[in-house]
């Protein structure tokens, strides 16, 4: 079976007692298969080498005794991808350009324009209208597409990288790691962050990782409780700026799980922070409230059954890019996209500044909800059943209507031994109004389908290995 988020992030944490002498071990994960995408009017069959039922990765953790209840623990992890030993597999995991087309000619619907936005002032029949209307599409494809990746380029060890101090009295630890509403997501869900199934995707994703963070965490009696601050700043992510506004992008969380064998209950929270780009163009950085995401979960086991249920709340008011941001670059440079573009090189983006569900710039309200199973109904097989629910009531330029997405199917792995699994699933996502998300691989990643309120699909057949 898979192994839990802690035993791969922090396997080397708790519980002290655990690491008598030295140790330095290398670890990872190979993962792939092949995957068909139905996204619309486009479809997709191919070698999916990022890892469909884990994120492909290599990693190194160790550990000293320091005696008298205290240890020195670190833990560096990279990703890597199957299929062509990249470090950055961006292109590999979203699907809204899988079909080769270039930026300016995105397979994504465009956006709609509405009274009362800038573009709108000008004749619809114009030329103008016509090129703005273009590069407001292509420069919104261009975001997207460089921004929606849980990859960091340049980043060897993009995934985690850490290192930190037990003592009787918990850990304290320093670096890049995941977040608590993150650890909550991936603990209370059945598929955890494994397929196409995988609660999360476009609808429910908070803040995964961030760097430059401080963590306090403890763990006792099945309890776990954890403690989480980031300066911001070395995000790493796309487009982001060397010298980032003071105080800019920090973030802040907190988690607190109790588990049993039989049953367990977790609840996170992350608060981050963000500089718009208003106030950067202007020259006046004011920091505001970014992404605001709540999360409470729990399972229950009983006979060979798991059930797991969640809910996940997102808000933000104040993503780095708005859609009015955008039609007022593209109507001041006449929709020249090499213009637009030198004017984005130097602020910072995040994830969460894309509206996941409609793939657009501007804010997000969204709830989302999770229910599973998993059924050991023989030795070493697991059957696997998922109902996703999520809705995003936002209202920017673009976002003119709700969306909403009811994510669902099956799945079954065979563990072939202790380290070896083969698996298959069956995903399916039915999109309503402004919705147009398509089922994707492992790590709450999503790809995009072809139009607004479009269903869409997703059949994989892989295999994973532990090392």
């Amino acid at each position: 079976m898979r192994k839990s988020l802690c035993a791969i992030a922090l396997a080397c944490a708790f519980p002290a007692v655990a690491f008598a002498q030295s140790s330095v071990t290398l670890y990872g994960v190979i993962d792939g298969g092949v995957e068909y995408i139905d996204a619309g009017s486009k479809s997709l069959t191919r070698l999916q080498g990022a890892g469909m039922s884990a994120g492909n990765r290599f990693g190194v953790r160790g550990s000293e005794d320091l005696g008298r209840g205290y240890s020195a623990i670190f833990t560096l992890e990279g990703r890597f991808a199957l299929d062509t030993g990249s470090t950055t597999y961006n292109e590999s995991v979203f699907n809204c350009r899988f079909s080769g087309e270039p930026t300016a000619a995105p397979v994504c619907p465009g956006v709609r324009i509405v009274p009362g936005t800038a573009i709108a002032t000008l004749p619809p029949t114009s030329a103008t209208y016509q090129q703005v209307l273009g590069g407001l599409n292509a420069v919104n494809q261009a975001i997207l597409q460089g921004n929606t990746t849980v990859n960091a380029p340049g980043a060897l060890f993009d995934r985690q990288a850490y290192m930190g101090m037990i003592t009787p009295y918990g850990a304290v630890l320093a670096g890049r790691m995941y977040t608590p509403s993150y650890e909550v997501l991936y603990k209370y869900n059945v598929m955890q962050d494994a397929t196409a199934l995988s609660f999360g995707q476009g609808y429910s994703v908070p803040a995964i990782r961030m760097s430059n963070a401080l963590q306090y965490r403890a763990e006792l009696k099945g309890f776990t409780a954890s403690l989480y601050y980031s300066f911001g700043g070395s995000e790493l992510l796309r487009n982001e700026r060397a010298t980032p506004p003071t105080d800019g992008d920090d973030m802040y969380g907190a988690q607190l799980q109790y588990n049993t064998d039989r049953w367990g209950l977790g609840v996170g929270y992350n608060q981050n922070y963000v500089v718009p780009y208003a106030t950067q163009a202007a020259g006046t950085p004011d920091r505001k409230n970014g992404l605001k995401t709540f999360n409470v979960g729990g399972y229950y086991a009983f006979s060979n059954f798991k059930l797991y249920a969640q809910y996940m709340q997102r808000e933000n008011d104040n993503p780095m890019l708005t859609p009015l941001d955008v039609q007022n670059l593209i109507v001041a440079t006449g929709g020249n996209l090499a213009a637009i573009t030198a004017a984005l090189s130097g602020i910072q983006f995040q994830q969460y500044d894309v509206d996941g569900m409609r793939g657009l710039t501007g804010p997000i309200d969204a709830k989302a909800y999770h229910l599973g199973l998993s059924w050991v109904f023989v030795p070493n097989h697991t059957f696997y059943a998922v109902y996703n629910y999520g809705e995003d009531t936002a209202r920017s330029a673009w976002a003119t209507e709700d969306a909403s997405v009811h994510h669902y199917g099956v799945g079954y792995q065979f563990d072939v031994s202790r380290r070896t699994a083969l698996y298959a699933v069956a995903a399916f996502m039915n999109n309503k109004d402004q919705a147009r998300l398509a089922p994707s691989s492992a790590g709450y990643t999503s790809g995009f389908a072809t139009g607004f309120g479009v269903n869409t699909a997703a059949y994989q057949l892989g295999m994973r290995h532990n090392f």
